[in-house]
């Protein structure tokens, strides 16, 4: 998101800076080979008593401008004391959770203690806006709604037959096999053990389901040891983390995204299948419903149902076309609502509202 925007608000007269409080890590860097101001390092460690004194220091050339921080919580609470202290009059906060697992709210005792201080909160979804105000009491004069963007140049089916077979042998899939594949932390909340419950009752049914476990996690060793006790061998395959997810997307049959409900606000992998044209079957969680329509664009099951999620698994098997009807729908969904573009058009609204430029 943030390299989007550092990339895409130029074109919208704005100039960009990108501040981070410790390392730029993989994407900061990306953002400064693109010619972006980035400006890192300024906490020398976690709880450094100096880094508000040298993120001030930072934004007082800015004053005049918009700053806008992730709901990280060193950054909510150093982003909100800093500019005040440099002179700044419009601070926006983009939120991203719903709450952390095991944790009834999203924000800390810290983002508590300067929440005031941000003129607006940015939610991704009007289901995400509604437990921002229900929930975290934010008021509902003080939310907007900005979904995140996808690439839609990156994330793309593949341009013919050919090139998905080309596809499909880089990652040694069997031609006939139908590939499910979830692309998710290996973390409790992404719920991975339903969708292996899903492949040992659909492999005792059919052999040519391949599923593949995209991502890494403290839950890996317990879920390969899961799939070891399933009998499930060659129907499931562990790939780790992966820099070639959109090329896995590509060469799938479907996406599968089984979370519990607590942790998901906006899962933006939903968007990445939809613009490669892969049907989605997700459980009901977070924004999903605004981001699909159930038996159009893709297919919603209650979280937890291995039934529900077995059978849309089978039926899209069975049936090629439905699987192309939906998948030219989902792409069209995503390139109407959902694009990097259009993100970045909005975010450049917001700041002119506010700032009044």
């Amino acid at each position: 998101m943030i390299e989007a925007l550092a990339q895409g608000l130029p074109r919208h007269g704005y100039a960009v800076r990108v501040l981070c409080l410790r390392e730029p890590g993989e994407v900061g860097a990306a953002i400064a080979r693109s010619g972006v101001p980035v400006v890192s390092r300024i906490a020398r460690f976690r709880f450094d008593p100096y880094a508000c004194i040298r993120l001030a220091s930072a934004l007082r050339s800015d004053r005049e401008g918009v700053l806008l921080s992730l709901d990280h919580h060193d950054a909510v609470f150093a982003g909100a004391i800093a500019s005040r202290c440099a002179g700044m009059k419009h601070r926006l906060l983009a939120v991203h959770s719903t709450g952390l697992w095991g944790r009834e709210s999203s924000f800390s005792r810290s983002d508590r203690l300067v929440l005031g201080a941000y003129e607006r909160i940015i939610a991704l979804a009007k289901a995400h806006a509604d437990h921002l105000a229900e929930r975290e009491r934010i008021e509902r004069s003080r939310l907007s709604i900005i979904p995140n963007g996808i690439d839609t140049g990156r994330f793309r089916p593949a341009r013919s037959e050919e090139e998905r077979a080309q596809l499909r042998s880089a990652l040694s899939i069997p031609r006939e096999c139908f590939v499910v594949t979830i692309v998710a932390a290996l973390r409790p909340e992404k719920n991975h053990a339903m969708l292996l419950e899903v492949a040992s009752r659909i492999a005792k049914r059919r052999g040519d389901f391949l599923f593949l476990v995209v991502g890494e996690g403290a839950e890996g060793a317990r879920l390969q040891r899961m799939a070891r006790d399933l009998s499930l061998g060659e129907h499931v395959r562990f790939m780790g983390r992966r820099d070639d997810v959109s090329d896995i997307l590509a060469a799938a049959d479907a996406l599968v995204l089984c979370s519990h409900p607590v942790v998901e606000t906006f899962p933006l992998v939903v968007l990445e299948a939809m613009a490669c044209a892969l049907p989605v079957v997700a459980t009901d969680v977070g924004a999903v419903r605004e981001m699909l329509v159930s038996g159009e664009e893709g297919f919603i099951v209650a979280p937890g149902d291995v039934d529900a999620l077995s059978g849309a698994l089978i039926s899209l098997a069975g049936e090629s076309e439905t699987r192309k009807r939906i998948g030219v729908r989902a792409r069209e969904r995503v390139m109407r609502d959902f694009t990097v573009e259009t993100m970045v058009r909005r975010y450049a609204a917001l700041f002119s509202e506010v700032s009044g430029k």
